[in-house]
């Protein structure tokens, strides 16, 4: 059993196929016709449904974490394991800006990534970012666009030195 939590509230304790059956209510009733303010407000509920099932799914071992961000570049979403390799509580980063974590070096080049990634849908590579406690690391990343929903986009970051044999395990 998981504790769900959006934001800061805790929405209740579900086992995996529970928060999967959330998770999918949840993007149909994204999906129907409504207000935009209405529509939002379903988006964030998907990609809080969406994180709560990837915290249970994600094994705390192999260092891996998924970030969300609307199309400000703002997070709206973070999964459990971003404590663990950024030293950051999830909840401390919704709000926050990708450039707010970014290593300077990275700032630069960050717009022109930003609009090849939106464009062409993925992205991979490595992306140099700071601590909670103002070290530099650097991530590998694979980023999907519009998703979990539209308007929203995936980051799942990992670090370089992850346990061997990881990439065959997930």
């Amino acid at each position: 059993m998981f504790a769900v939590t959006r934001r800061t509230d805790t929405i209740g304790t579900l086992s995996i196929p529970e928060l999967l059956a959330a998770w999918r209510a949840t993007e149909r009733r994204w999906e129907r016709q409504a207000p935009a303010d209405e529509v939002h407000v379903a988006a964030l509920e998907v990609v809080a449904a969406f994180v709560a099932y990837q915290d249970a799914a994600l094994r705390p071992q192999t260092g891996e974490f998924m970030l969300i961000v609307d199309e400000d570049q703002t997070y709206v979403g973070a999964t459990r394991g971003v404590t663990t390799v950024l030293g950051y509580q999830p909840e401390e980063l919704i709000g926050r800006r990708i450039g707010d974590l970014a290593t300077p070096d990275e700032l630069e080049a960050t717009p022109g990534q930003w609009r090849a990634f939106v464009g062409e849908g993925r992205q991979e590579g490595r992306f140099r970012v700071q601590t909670s406690a103002g070290a530099t690391v650097t991530l590998r990343y694979q980023a999907r666009a519009h998703h979990p929903v539209p308007g929203f986009h995936l980051s799942r970051l990992w670090p370089p030195e992850a346990p061997d044999g990881w990439e065959r395990q997930r």
